[in-house]
C-alpha cells in the first residue's frame, strides 16, 4: 500500500519543527529580547552589528509595528513569557507618543529620542502598526475596548489610504501603477484582524486574495508580477515586467492560510500553481537560494531594477537576501503540507539546508542580511531600519507551531482510522 504523505515524512517533519523552535528560542529570540526594548524612551532599539553592539540609536517605524506583533505573537503562541508582553506594551505606549501622526498615519523614521527625521511617507509603517496593535490586542485577551475601537478606526483608514494615489507615490509607486507589496500587505492585515472582527471585512478580504492571485499572476505568461496597472492587466514594460520572489511568496503563505481559515481550498491549490513558478523564475539550482528580483523571462531583469539598496548596502538582482530565504521557507513548507506537494518539501529542504549553511551565524547568533549569489557575506549586520526581529523569527515560529499542529492532526487521523478499522472488524467477527 502506498504510504500517505504524513506517513512518508513525519518524522521529517516533527525534526524540522523541533530544529526550527530550537533555533527561535535558544538563538534568534535571545539575540533581540535583550537588547531591542528602550526602556528610557519607548520604542525599539534595531541597528545592530554581526556581534550585536549598537551602532545607532535611530528607531524604525516599520519596526515598532514589527516588534509588537513578534513579541506579543511569542506570548500568546509560544509562552506566557512576561519579558515579551512587556517588550509588546513598548510598542503599544509608542503608539501614543509623537509616533503617532494623527488621522491614521504613523511617521516612517524617528530618532533615539523621538524627534521624527522622516514622516508620513510609508503606507507601510501603517500596515505594520495596525498589524501589530491586532496582535497586541489578541495577546492582552481582547480585553481592551479602547483598543479595539482604535484598532478598527486605523483599519478604515488604512482601506481608504491604500487606494489613494498620493499616498502610494510617496511611497515610490509609479503613476498608473498598482504594487503587490501593497496589496499582500492589506490581505494579511485583513486576514489577521478576523480573530477580533469576524468576517466584517471579508469582502476586502477576499478581494486582495483575489488581486494576489489572479491579477499579479499572469496564466498567459506563468509568471508572478510586481506590478500590474491600477486596471489590473499588465504592462509587460518597465517595472511592469519585474518579478519579485519575497514578495510573490509571502503573499503565497498569506493566501494558503487565507484559504484555510475561510474553507476555501482554492486559495490553496492557486498558490501552489504559482509557487512552482517562482521556482522556475528565481531558485538558484547552481549555489542554492532564491534570488531577489528577476526578469518575467528570467535571469536578469531590466537595469535600473538590477540594484537594491539596503540601507546603503547595494545588493544586486541575482543577490540572497535574509527575508526573501525566510518568506521562500513559510511559503514552502505551508504548499508541501496542505497540499501534500512532494516538490515543494523537496525545495523546503533545499531551502532550510542552505539557510542553516550560508544564513545561519552560529557564533554570535540570528542571521546574515545580505549574501551575493555565490554566498559571500556582503552584508553581517544584524539590524538595520529593513531587518530586525520580524521575518527570521515569524518563519520560525510559524514553521515550528504548523509542523506540531500538522504531526499531531495526523497521529488523530490514524487514531480514527484504527478505531474504525476495530468496529468494522467486531462487525464481521460478530457476523
Amino acid at each position: 500500500m502506498k504510504q500517505s504523505f504524513y506517513e512518508k515524512h513525519k518524522t521529517e517533519i516533527e525534526d524540522i519543527g523541533n530544529s526550527m523552535r530550537s533555533q527561535l528560542l535558544d538563538d534568534v529570540v535571545p539575540f533581540w529580547e535583550k537588547r531591542v526594548g528602550d526602556w528610557k524612551n519607548g520604542g525599539y532599539f534595531n541597528c545592530f552589528d554581526r556581534m550585536g553592539k549598537q551602532y545607532s540609536d535611530r528607531k524604525s517605524g516599520w519596526f515598532v509595528g514589527r516588534d509588537m506583533y513578534i513579541f506579543s505573537a511569542l506570548y500568546r503562541k509560544i509562552r506566557r513569557d512576561q519579558l515579551w508582553l512587556d517588550l509588546a506594551a513598548l510598542g503599544r505606549e509608542y503608539m501614543k507618543t509623537g509616533f503617532y501622526a494623527g488621522n491614521g498615519r504613523f511617521q516612517k523614521m524617528l530618532s533615539g529620542s523621538g524627534e521624527v527625521t522622516e514622516g508620513t511617507t510609508s503606507i507601510f509603517t501603517d500596515h505594520f502598526a495596525v498589524k501589530g496593535l491586532y496582535e497586541y490586542i489578541k495577546a492582552c485577551g481582547m480585553a481592551d475596548q479602547s483598543d479595539i475601537g482604535f484598532a478598527e478606526y486605523l483599519t478604515d483608514i488604512l482601506l481608504k489610504n491604500v487606494k489613494d494615489q498620493a499616498i502610494l507615490r510617496a511611497e515610490g509607486i509609479p503613476g498608473r501603477m498598482q504594487k503587490h507589496a501593497v496589496n499582500f500587505m492589506t490581505l494579511i492585515v485583513l486576514l489577521e484582524g478576523r480573530e477580533i472582527f469576524g468576517d466584517y471585512y471579508d469582502r476586502e478580504l477576499k478581494e486582495c486574495i483575489r488581486r494576489s492571485l489572479y491579477e499579479f499572476a499572469d496564466d498567459s505568461k506563468k509568471v508572478p508580477l510586481e506590478y500590474v496597472g491600477t486596471d489590473g492587466r499588465p504592462t509587460y514594460w518597465k517595472e511592469g515586467r519585474l518579478v519579485d520572489a519575497g514578495h510573490t511568496m509571502e503573499s503565497l503563505w498569506f493566501s494558503i492560510y487565507a484559504g484555510h481559515e475561510m474553507g476555501i481550498e482554492e486559495y490553496r491549490v492557486r498558490a501552489g500553481e504559482i509557487l512552482d513558478w517562482v521556482i522556475d523564475l528565481c531558485y538558484d539550482e547552481t549555489y542554492g537560494g532564491f534570488i531577489q528580483n528577476a526578469d518575467m523571462d528570467g535571469g536578469k531583469p531590466e537595469e535600473e531594477f538590477c540594484v537594491t539598496d539596503y540601507c546603503g548596502i547595494p545588493a544586486a538582482w541575482d543577490s540572497k537576501i535574509w527575508w526573501v530565504q525566510a518568506e521562500g521557507l513559510n511559503a514552502l513548507f505551508l504548499s508541501a503540507l496542505y497540499n501534500e506537494n512532494e516538490k515543494h518539501f523537496q525545495y523546503f529542504k533545499k531551502l532550510y539546508e542552505y539557510t542553516e549553511r550560508q544564513f545561519r551565524d552560529r557564533k554570535y547568533g540570528e542571521w546574515f542580511a545580505i549574501l551575493d549569489r555565490e554566498g559571500n557575506i556582503l552584508c553581517d549586520r544584524k539590524g538595520f531600519e529593513l531587518k530586525g526581529p520580524y521575518h527570521i523569527p515569524r518563519c520560525l515560529m510559524e514553521i515550528s507551531l504548523l509542523a506540531e499542529k500538522y504531526i499531531a492532526a495526523g497521529r488523530n487521523q490514524i487514531s480514527e482510522r484504527m478505531v474504525e478499522q476495530r468496529t468494522a472488524d467486531n462487525e464481521r467477527e460478530q457476523k
